[in-house]
Parts: structure tokens; sequence; C-alpha cells
């Protein structure tokens, strides 16, 4: 089983890939590519923390992994109909992850 931090290497990985030219794509949204590049941004701020060496960062990860893998497929796709959605998709299951990442009232005993 992948730990927290190896599914988020993948997941930054997934979305530099969707974001590398998505803004010169016809029909892509430069909002999309901007949003993406800063979710990538993001995950490098909380990459290495605690959070991802426990097993609670699995799931919230899995799901960023997921929805990140599902957007790419749309690029590749060129259905950019269904990315708009699949990127708002990402954004929030992005930023439940790094708000879980921050730990806030988490108390370690």
């Amino acid at each position: 089983m992948q730990s927290g931090q190896e599914m988020l290497e993948e997941a930054v990985a997934t979305c530099r890939q969707i974001a590398a030219g998505l803004a010169s794509q016809a029909g892509a949204s430069q909002a999309w590519e901007a949003s993406v590049t800063e979710i990538v941004e993001k995950f490098d701020e909380v990459s290495g923390t605690f959070f991802f060496k426990t097993m609670p960062s699995v799931p919230v990860t899995r799901v960023c992994l997921r929805d990140a893998a599902a957007l790419l497929e749309l690029r590749k796709e060129g259905d950019w109909a269904a990315c708009g959605p699949a990127t708002e998709t990402l954004i929030a299951s992005a930023q439940t992850l790094i708000e879980k990442a921050g730990m806030k009232g988490t108390v370690l005993t």
C-alpha cells in the first residue's frame, strides 16, 4: 500500500502533466491551468509534513490522486466540457487535503 507521501508525489506529478500547456489547448481555460498550478504549489508546501507519515493521510490523499487522474484523462481526451466540473472537483479535494495536512486541532498524545 502506498503511503500518503507517495500518493501526494504521484498527485503532484499528475497535476503537472495536466497543467503543462493546458491554456494553449483550444477549448481549454487559462483559469484551469492557473488552478492546477496553484494546487501543485500548495501540495509542494505541505509535502513532507508529519501528516503524510500517518495513516489518516491515505484516504484524503487517495481522493486527490483519483480526481487528478480523472482530470488528466479528460484532458487527454480533449473533453473540455467535462474539464470544468472535474477541475472544480479536484480543487475541492485539494483544499480538503491541504486543510487536513495543516492538522489544526489535532492533539498528539
